[in-house]
């Protein structure tokens, strides 16, 4: 229980209480109700019985009423009103209830949103966004329906049972003797029997679930490469596979929320059965256990479902015990990763400088980065080579604050760049790299990422200085042109354009292009080159990680890393001789 109110608010917490206490409220008065109708129907049943009832009989003298026919007459319309309101106050609370889980799970959904967006980005990598979003949607749904949802049954259900108990220990205790002795070792075998397997059900679907996201997401998106691969058949076998088993655990997992009750049900009639045989050959005087035998199969008969939704909550919160384990994965410190409180304005006006920057990898063994030290000025286009794994793109996600440096600073304007200006710096910097992020959406949408309020001022200028005009106006829908999912209609040279665009958009003081043009051809490269070319002569710094040297032909000066360090300085013409 102290995990479930873990994730909730204050006032979702009391809610979650006033919850249980209607619930318990209607289950009382739906015991109420149904210990109401025997006693007036048999009263109805027998001449003269309402007088042969003290309580009835009282009631009727009270009321000065003249025939037992319209005394029953107005019990039948007293207990008809009471099924009424007591029907309509249950509906009311499950209306409650539907709306309350509905409101806890968008809440889960949400603690799990910030839990992942807040990652460390090395982790958030690790995990992949199929985990991500099984975790994010998945989960939080099986929560709410296999946690919160049966555990108000289960209460609910103890209730009504309790109730039955108590009512039978006051009128006959031999029978709940009897009841305690056949129903309770059946449910607790039971329960046991079927623990063990509904945790591992669970658990495997858990598991299983995020392959068949992953596969999915593969299938779609890969869509063009698969086919032409002929992998199209193989894709699809996986992602059955998974669906095969997930289906015949989930078959599993439903047929053991319907083998409680045939238990129960047997083992009651066995009790019945016991009772009878015991009252007919052995038991000298067979009708007061005949009696027995009758109200055995009543209490049995009014308690074999209550009992069964018990074992069903039960069977259904061990088989969703992942779901807990998962809420309460990765809420350590180290794994959060929120903005800092009191965050602070930043301004760029004079040099960014790397200074001593050394950077590891959380259990790696050797140093990513070791000591770089370098000066970028204001204005500057500035670019960097090496080999694969020298650590170009490690020192640009330190510089966007992706990772943070274990050993020196970033300076800026000579200041150190601390979480605290991390808002005013994410403001200011703007980042393209090889596989731009592209919306299913228009063109305006995936430059502005949906602003509600377009600067159309702004937006014409990012769209100007990164070679974008032209192919605009070329379109029939202009900017409301819609580009398909991961701008599957445009060319590589426009997706690149687009985000460097929408960098400009948001008025970036600093550029990262990271490999923005190794996957184009010579054509679209030439058309890359263009915007940034253009680009070189604003005054935003500029920051290039390039394999091709063409691209970094407008550099002020261009750095070579090799094994975590600058092995050296070199100008553009220097590289482009080097290369003839």
């Amino acid at each position: 229980m102290s995990s479930i109110l873990y994730y909730l608010t204050a006032a979702e917490r009391r809610k979650v209480v006033w919850m249980f206490f209607l619930l318990i409220l209607a289950s009382l008065l739906d015991v109420v109700g149904l210990a109401a109708l025997v006693p007036v129907m048999m009263v109805a049943a027998e001449p003269g019985g309402i007088h042969k009832n003290k309580y009835f009989d009282w009631l009727f003298q009270a009321l000065n009423f003249e025939s037992e026919r319209s005394f029953l007459l107005v019990l039948i319309v007293a207990i008809l009103v009471f099924f009424l309101l007591k029907n309509a106050f249950s509906v009311w609370i499950n209306h409650l209830q539907t709306k309350f889980t509905a409101e806890v799970g968008l809440a889960i959904v949400r603690t799990q949103l910030d839990k992942y967006l807040n990652f460390p980005f090395w982790h958030f990598n690790d995990l992949g966004s199929a985990s991500l979003i099984n975790s994010s949607l998945q989960v939080p749904s099986t929560y709410v329906n296999m946690i919160i949802r049966p555990l108000f049954i289960f209460f609910a259900e103890l209730t009504v049972v309790l109730v039955i108990v108590v009512g039978i220990l006051v009128y006959q205790p031999l029978l709940l003797v009897i009841l305690v002795f056949v129903l309770l070792p059946t449910t607790f075998l039971t329960y046991r029997s079927m623990r063990a397997r509904s945790q591992i059900i669970g658990n495997r679907i858990n598991e299983l679930n995020p392959i068949s996201i992953s596969t999915i997401t593969d299938l779609f998106t890969g869509f063009v490469e698969l086919r032409l691969a002929d992998k199209q058949t193989r894709f699809r076998n996986k992602l059955l596979d998974s669906q095969k088993e997930i289906r015949k655990l989930d078959a599993e997992a439903y047929l053991y929320t319907l083998l409680p009750l045939r238990i129960i049900e047997m083992v009651a009639i066995f009790g019945v059965l016991t009772i009878f045989m015991y009252a007919l050959f052995v038991a000298d005087e067979s009708t007061s256990l005949i009696t027995l035998v009758g109200l055995f199969a009543a209490a049995a008969y009014r308690l074999m479902p209550s009992v069964n939704r018990m074992l069903m909550s039960m069977v259904q919160l061990k088989q969703s015990q992942y779901t807990i384990e998962n809420l309460e994965s990765f809420r350590e410190e180290e794994y959060d990763q929120k903005l800092s409180p009191n965050q602070q304005p930043l301004e760029f006006h004079e040099s960014i400088a790397f200074q001593n920057v050394s950077f590891t990898f959380p259990n790696g063994e050797a140093p990513v980065l070791r000591g770089i030290s370098l000066k970028v000025k204001k204005g500057e286009k500035i670019g960097f080579i090496g080999s694969s794994g020298s650590g170009k793109t490690t020192l640009m996600n330190i510089l966007l604050r992706f990772y943070t440096e274990q050993q020196g600073h970033i300076l800026v304007d000579g200041r150190p760049l601390t979480p605290q200006h991390l808002k005013a710096w994410h403001s200011i910097i703007g980042y393209v790299k090889q596989d731009t992020f592209l919306m299913q959406a228009s063109i305006r949408d995936n430059i502005t990422l949906g602003d509600p309020q377009v600067d159309e001022d702004r937006l014409h200028y990012a769209i100007e200085q990164a070679s974008l005009q032209g192919f605009v106006q070329n379109l029939p829908d202009g900017l409301d042109t819609f580009i398909g999912e991961r701008g599957s209609k445009l060319s590589g040279g426009q997706r690149q354009r687009i985000g460097i665009a929408r960098a400009l958009y948001k008025r970036t003081e600093i550029l990262v292009l990271d490999e923005a043009t190794s996957a184009l051809d010579n054509e679209t490269e030439r058309e890359v080159n263009e915007a940034i070319n253009k680009l070189s002569k604003t005054e935003i710094t500029i920051l290039i990680i390039a394999h091709r040297i063409t691209t970094l032909r407008e550099c002020d000066r261009i750095y070579e890393l090799g094994q975590g360090e600058i092995v050296a300085q070199h100008q553009y013409a220097e590289l482009a001789q080097s290369i003839v």
